[in-house]
């Protein structure tokens, strides 16, 4: 009885420790995300360049985007930070996002769910960080119809570290086909509809599919384009037509990609009844 109870509370520990260190990252990201919209794509982006701008984006000391105001180590806490402040800042009263503790809550959440799911600790964290760097691209995309290329590496190494470890997928001939393929498709849908897509999902899509993987390839494709017809009609102005209406694609290709790897999980770890990894029916 000793050692269930002694087990079940190691568990609960590891549970609580995951969704804080989740809830820590996505605060993490959220910021990452407004300082590169603030220092590369905004007001400020002239006031630094190459090394000593991205030493101002990660070394600058949390402060309100506003009146430059900082944070209290109490006020950083994740979740609840937002709530001690009552969603504004204390200096010039200007209403922090709701992004934070949503995020926040969302991510430390997702991070118990990979680890039920997976067991796998490491792949857990790595997979956590392919998240973060997901938010970024979701977060660029909306705000300015752009995906931030310096952004890419990161995506493509915690993505693949994390098919790796947590389902044991390497780099092979076929995840070269499914890139080069969608590639030449969205590449020919930039060269004959001018506007119909940017130079990023161009190169970012083909790279998500890739680390989706076969046959997954899939259900990524056809969920970012259901999410983004969903929403876009949702969202429009009373009367508005789709056609010619902007799209975000990296908000929604992050989250189709992000919507693949739940899918992924539970396939490959519960071994639903009759569905195969390979995509054939038993």
């Amino acid at each position: 009885m000793e050692d269930s109870n002694w087990l079940f509370l190691w568990s609960l520990s590891t549970y609580g420790i995951l969704f804080f260190f989740g809830a820590s990252l996505a605060s993490f990201y959220t910021t990452l995300g407004e300082r590169i919209l603030t220092f590369c794509y905004g007001k400020k982006r002239k006031e630094f360049s190459g090394f000593k701008r991205w030493n101002v984006i990660f070394t600058k000391p949390s402060h309100c985007p506003s009146c430059g105001h900082l944070v209290t180590k109490k006020h950083l806490t994740p979740i609840f930070g937002w709530f001690f402040t009552k969603g504004k800042c204390f200096q010039c009263k200007t209403e922090l996002p709701k992004l934070y503790p949503l995020s926040e809550f969302l991510f430390g959440i997702v991070a118990i769910f990979i680890y039920f799911v997976s067991e796998d600790i490491l792949g857990t964290i790595t997979l956590l960080f392919l998240l973060g760097h997901l938010l970024i691209s979701m977060m660029t995309d909306v705000a300015k119809f752009s995906l931030d290329y310096e952004n890419l590496p990161f995506l493509v190494a915690f993505g693949f570290l994390s098919n790796y470890l947590l389902f044991g997928e390497v780099i092979n001939l076929l995840t070269l086909w499914v890139f080069l393929g969608f590639f030449v498709f969205y590449f020919l849908i930039y060269l004959l509809f001018r506007g119909g897509t940017g130079l990023g999902d161009v190169l970012f899509s083909p790279i998500f599919a890739a680390i989706a993987g076969n046959p997954f390839w899939i259900l990524y494709f056809n969920s970012s384009y259901l999410l983004a017809v969903g929403f876009s009609f949702l969202l429009r102005k009373k009367g508005e037509p789709l056609k010619g209406k902007k799209i975000p694609m990296g908000l929604y290709f992050s989250l189709g990609l992000f919507l693949t790897y739940f899918a992924k999980l539970l396939v490959h770890y519960y071994n639903w009844e009759g569905f195969s990894i390979y995509g054939t029916i038993e």
